[in-house]
């Protein structure tokens, strides 16, 4: 993650230094309003689109008006969110096809089949319905056996099946599935009987380029596996080197929340920017004469994306990609790079091509931890100025190191609280512990992992990677085994996700910009979230 806090501008002067700031939050207010209201004609939009740009000219040239422009900012591109919603509609593979029969079917797997209790699931691109070429995409489910084991991404199978409508309540938390999928361009599952499929034998080998790297990725996958590492170990180096979480179990899961640092079994921002530092490192010996900043540049671009693509792309990986696109190419111009500016634009890049990233819970936490490292990381550096200096003293050093990474941990811990409680209902009390001495290590880990892959088996090299990932077990077990490391079962609905962001934005302005009516704001919202909670919980005990 970088350190750019910096460069964060203050709340007074957020629009100007960081414009496409606002950019991005109308175009989400627009995607999250196309969810929340009824469907609006495409036709409607474009009218409306077009009729605040022009109010946007008009309020500049011949009346000016800058309220009256920020208006119709918003407008333009809300309902420019509202389109881009439409755009990328997922397409219905059975369309007026009558959903309660059986149906033959051709399709592409986009990823590699992930194992369940019974069956193989993943996502297939529909090429063909009843001899008829369609398009969409649906959630297979094939049932085990010999060869459905064998499959992999880019495979094209004939398969005769009966689409169903996904569950909408899944789990105790009553989760809406057929929603989450509709968000990933999926309308219909099938589920597919062993017999019921074989694999094509068209020759043809056209693939897209995720495919190609899922492909690389189980190339990978498989590399790994010959390691001569224990089972969790190879769970785990998969999870961090590949985002491969297939071979991750359940205990591990639990063992890397307990301990606040499930994120490391997903590719994020932070695999995203060691990677870049680890590139950069091994380009030491390049000077900053223009053609060596570009060569440079190029390279760690290449790693860096070749990176992105063969973790998957999730939404975290995805706004570390863009972002640091963005400084680096800033690094080759010699530009000083605007963090929160680059923030902003990698949103808009994704809501261009992929606007239900919105509601991804990925791209939240992603986000928000990084606009709470921006927002609170210098303030909290500043409650010991001492250590928040560089001092030439090794020691003072080190001791610094330690104080910003543990402010760093902090702020994103505490600002993406509200969303952890609300999507997952726990708190790791201890999480300062293993972000202190297992994420530090992360990039050495990586390189580790990488270096083992490229000399094959070697035997000195595995050994170090086993005793790497048996140091990073024994910290998140113990972490983990604590008393009451993990606060479970911790009630959050939306009002309270909105009281606890609004606190923690009043506080923010009164930290950084020492607004002197931010802090008993600040103490209002948090009783009126108290006040909220008194009334629930007489609703559901005292009248229920």
């Amino acid at each position: 993650m970088p350190n750019a806090a910096s460069h964060t501008p203050t709340s007074a002067s957020l629009f100007h230094q960081a414009p496409m700031f606002r950019v991005a939050l109308a175009l989400a207010a627009g995607i999250f309003l196309s969810e929340l209201l009824p469907p609006i004609p495409i036709l409607v939009l474009c009218l409306v689109s077009v009729l605040a740009i022009g109010l946007m000219s008009f309020s500049t040239y011949l009346i000016p008006s800058r309220w009256l422009f920020l208006l119709a900012f918003w407008v333009a591109f809300a309902s420019v969110g509202g389109l881009l919603v439409h755009l990328h509609a997922p397409a219905d593979p059975f369309g007026a096809c009558p959903t309660h029969q059986t149906h033959t079917l051709s399709v592409r797997l986009r990823d590699t089949p992930r194992q369940t209790s019974k069956c193989y699931k993943t996502v297939a691109e529909v090429d063909s319905l009843n001899g008829t070429p369609v398009r969409g995409r649906v959630m297979l489910f094939v049932a085990k056996d010999s060869l459905s084991a064998n499959l992999q991404a880019g495979d094209r199978i004939h398969l005769t099946a009966r689409p169903s409508l996904p569950s909408t309540q899944v789990g105790p938390d009553k989760f809406n599935y057929r929603r989450y999928l509709r968000r990933h361009g999926i309308l219909w599952q099938c589920y597919v009987p062993s017999g019921n499929w074989q694999l094509s034998t068209n020759s043809e080998t056209r693939y897209s380029l995720q495919l190609r790297f899922a492909r690389i990725q189980q190339l990978w996958v498989q590399k790994l596996r010959r390691l001569s590492l224990t089972p969790q170990q190879q769970a785990v180096a998969e999870a961090l080197l590949l985002g491969w979480r297939g071979d991750v179990d359940q205990s591990t899961q639990q063992q890397f929340r307990g301990a606040g640092i499930a994120h490391l079994l997903c590719v994020s921002g932070l695999h995203v920017g060691v990677m870049a530092l680890l590139v950069g490192g091994c380009l030491f010996f390049l000077g900053r004469r223009l053609w060596q900043r570009i060569v440079k540049g190029i390279i760690q671009l290449l790693a860096v994306w070749f990176f992105v693509l063969l973790t998957g792309m999730a939404p975290s990986t995805l706004r570390a990609g863009v972002m640091f696109t963005l400084m680096i190419v800033g690094d080759m111009m010699e530009q000083r790079p605007n963090t929160l500016n680059n923030l902003a634009t990698s949103a808009v890049l994704i809501f261009c091509f992929a606007p239900m990233q919105l509601f991804d819970v990925g791209f939240q936490l992603s986000y928000t931890a990084v606009l709470g490292i921006l927002a609170w990381h210098r303030p909290l550096l500043q409650l010991l100025p001492s250590l928040a200096q560089s001092e030439p003293n090794p020691l003072q050093w080190l001791l610094g190191k330690v104080w910003s990474w543990t402010c760093l941990s902090t702020a994103a811990q505490l600002v993406t609280l509200p969303l952890i409680l609300y999507y997952f209902h726990q708190f790791p009390l201890y999480f300062l512990i293993a972000n202190l001495t297992v994420v530090p290590f992360a990039g050495l880990l990586l390189a580790t992992a990488l270096l083992a892959l490229a000399a094959g088996n070697a035997g000195w090299l595995t050994a170090l990677l086993r005793l790497q990932l048996q140091a990073v077990d024994h910290i998140t077990r113990w972490v983990s085994s604590l008393p009451s490391a993990l606060l479970d079962n911790l009630y959050c609905d939306l009002p309270m996700l909105l009281f606890l962001f609004l606190a923690l934005y009043l506080f923010t302005l009164w930290l950084r910009d020492k607004k002197p009516w931010a802090l008993p704001a600040t103490v209002a919202s948090l009783l009126l979230l108290a006040l909220y909670l008194l009334a629930l919980r007489h609703h559901l005990f005292g009248l229920g």
